[in-house]
């Protein structure tokens, strides 16, 4: 560090950041009530020796969890509030100060404020870094620490997923445990509106009751052990259906930011998601990536957000765009870092296969979408075209979370299928090896004739069953199962 002046500065930095080393608690505005699930899945990934790395769009909360998780640690594991560090690195100040920030951090938390060496340490201190990979420099400084083996544990967080993934290919491989959190579930929505902790014990059963059950039917290749456990639930369930439904339909409107579910004001929602639009493309994208043509990202945002739920032509949307195909398709891996995306391969065994099909475009957020094109309004609650993309989109992503559930991974991936003759599905999830084929009818009439693809598919496929996601139906029909979409998002 090149002066005391600007020792002085960082631990103000310190003390304006970390006031539980004075107060002993975490301000209320901070750690707010409501914990999602999230939280109480880290709550015992923080004793484990990796450094824990939560990644996740902007504005999903994650720096509400990070406060919570130290809320935890000072109010029920007892820690002593000056062993829990936090430090937000999306404090462009701090690079003024130095050039080596997580350093000079710990050697002046280490001097002035535990005033015990580090490497001496008798209890473990837990170091909190918040948006982390604004430091150019931040896994190469970690691994240093991690390697020396002290009684440290790292919990940092980012909004790219390609930094993070970088930084723990490069400089953490085997150091670094990364954890997806993204905007809230319904099952957490729910909980939110509803309040009750009868519900929400309720609702964490049945979660568990028809996870267990959808797994027990894919091991033994018998939809009916599946079924039986979803008819037990509806009963269960029936008495909330009608709450449930009315949150349903918020959730089409605006998805899960926690920002947005007081804000009854559609046209006030729009314009947050604007601002999360522009924080992401410009601060989060065009920055780090250095790209210098905003107007087409822009452009190409609002396309996707159009033709989600489809396939997408590269050659055709590039033209469309007046970009190289090579510069489209970077900026679609932008984006997808950046979880505003997710493409969707081919299934075939064959990796060749899958990677000459076009692919599945999903926008990541219904309330994003619903704003880029102009529909976050209350019509689109009678708008069943729309109501039909906007399900879908919700049985994607909470297919997505549900396959991590029972097969953590990274990146889960799922899958669509098509036939030449253009017979589809929307949705395959591949678990223990077996493909689970996943339609999206969000209708109350539903023809044979319109799954001709999931048929298909379970006729080229043996020792499985498929699923297709309704708006009212519950039944059992030959090997598929049809479930009403709000209990398929409350098992996801």
């Amino acid at each position: 560090m090149s002066s005391s002046e600007n020792e002085r500065k960082l631990v103000k930095v310190l003390f304006n950041q970390n006031t539980w080393w004075f107060t002993q608690n975490v301000p209320k505005t901070l750690s707010k009530p409501f914990r999602r699930r999230d939280f109480y899945f880290l709550q015992d990934k923080i004793i484990e020796k990796e450094i824990l790395a939560i990644i996740g769009p902007r504005q999903v909360g994650k720096t509400t969890l990070l406060y919570q998780l130290i809320e935890h640690l000072i109010k029920y594991k007892k820690i002593d509030p000056k062993r829990v560090l936090y430090l937000s690195f999306d404090y462009p100040y701090l690079t003024t100060i130095t050039d080596t920030p997580i350093n000079d951090i710990l050697e002046i938390y280490s001097t002035q404020i535990l005033r015990e060496p580090l490497q001496n340490l008798k209890d473990r201190v837990y170091i909190f870094f918040d948006e982390v990979c604004k430091l150019g420099t931040w896994s190469s400084a970690l691994k240093g620490w991690y390697d020396l083996k002290y009684k440290m544990k790292f919990i940092v967080s980012d909004s790219s997923s390609s930094d993070v993934l970088k930084g723990s290919s490069e400089s953490l491989v085997g150091r670094i445990n990364p954890y997806i959190m993204l905007s809230m579930k319904f099952i957490d929505v729910i909980n939110y509106y509803e309040n009750n902790k009868k519900i929400a014990s309720l609702l964490n059963k049945i979660n568990w009751d028809l996870r267990d059950g959808f797994v027990d039917s894919i091991k033994r290749s018998d939809p009916n052990i599946f079924y039986e456990q979803i008819k037990i639930a509806y009963i269960t369930l029936a008495p909330y259906e009608d709450n449930f439904k009315i949150h349903l339909q918020k959730y089409f409107l605006k998805d899960g930011y926690p920002e947005l579910l007081d804000i009854e004001d559609l046209r006030t929602c729009t314009e947050k998601f604007g601002n999360y639009l522009s924080l992401t493309l410009y601060k989060d994208i065009m920055k780090i990536f250095n790209i210098r043509d905003p107007k087409t990202l822009d452009e190409l945002i609002t396309l996707l957000a159009d033709s989600t739920t489809q396939r997408i032509n590269i050659d055709s949307l590039s033209k469309t765009l007046l970009i190289k195909r090579d510069t489209l398709i970077k900026y679609l891996n932008y984006l997808e870092s950046a979880f505003m995306i997710s493409r969707l391969e081919f299934y075939a065994k064959s990796r060749a296969s899958r990677i000459r099909k076009q692919k599945k475009i999903y926008l990541n957020n219904t309330g994003l979408r619903n704003a880029l094109i102009g529909n976050l309004n209350e019509d689109l609650l009678s708008n069943n075209v729309e109501l039909g993309k906007i399900a879908e989109m919700l049985v994607f992503d909470h297919s997505k979370r549900l396959k991590f559930c029972i097969e953590p991974g990274f990146e889960p991936k799922l899958y669509y299928w098509r036939t030449t003759r253009g017979d589809e599905v929307d949705i395959i999830m591949e678990l223990f090896k077996k493909p689970i084929p996943i339609e999206s009818k969000y209708s109350k009439n539903i023809r044979k004739s319109d799954l001709k693809g999931i048929y298909k598919f379970l006729n080229s496929q043996k020792k499985t069953f498929g699923i297709v996601i309704t708006k009212d139906k519950l039944d059992l029909e030959e090997n598929i199962i049809y479930i009403p979409l709000w209990m398929f998002l409350i098992m996801c």
